[in-house]
């Protein structure tokens, strides 16, 4: 079978699995006594991410072994090509979680910090969750031509401008 699997690796089990919050699985993370240190609560195991969270290698390969792997993967639909669900396991969600949690509502303006792969999945979904405008925010030259030429943001460079005036001016029509 063709799946996705996400970052997050849950046991389907415990008390946290039951309730679907899986990112706070009890029982997939071999390291939890240290997490619990530093957090005061461990996190499930999680991918590519530090011994604290299990010191698992990262899932972004063609092949991958995955603890408990009855519970997390989604069969990938027939028909659907590699380029289509490539994105579905991390940076897209991760980018569209945080649009949903902002409760963009229709005509909003937005401004994401750092266009990355992830900012630039949490522009798009600010677009599709109505924004009127998208303002991405970063300084990396390359990264901020993304944004405005891949997702139709207007750009602030942090680095060359206060982003605080530029908003202003930019939302307020107010400069510095």
């Amino acid at each position: 079978d063709r799946v996705v699997v996400p970052f997050t690796m849950a046991c389907g089990s415990c008390y946290f699995c039951r309730k679907t919050l899986t990112s706070c699985c009890d029982q997939s993370n071999p390291n939890a006594k240290l997490a619990e240190e530093v957090f005061g609560h461990s996190p499930s195991g999680l991918f590519g991410y530090t011994h604290l969270l299990g010191g698992f290698a990262g899932g972004q390969a063609e092949y991958v072994r995955v603890p408990f792997a009855d519970v997390g993967p989604y069969k990938v639909p027939g028909g659907l090509p590699d380029e289509k669900v490539l994105f579905l396991t991390d940076v897209f969600p991760t980018g569209y979680m945080a649009a949903e949690n902002a409760d963009i509502q229709p005509g909003d303006t937005v401004a994401v910090w750092g266009c990355g792969p992830v900012g630039l999945f949490a522009i798009k979904s600010a677009w599709m969750f109505g924004a009127g405008r998208v303002i991405a925010i970063d300084r990396v030259p390359e990264r901020l031509k993304l944004a405005a030429e891949q997702c139709k943001a207007e750009t602030i460079d942090f680095g060359k401008e206060t982003v605080y005036d530029r908003l202003q001016e930019m939302t307020n029509g107010r400069g510095p």
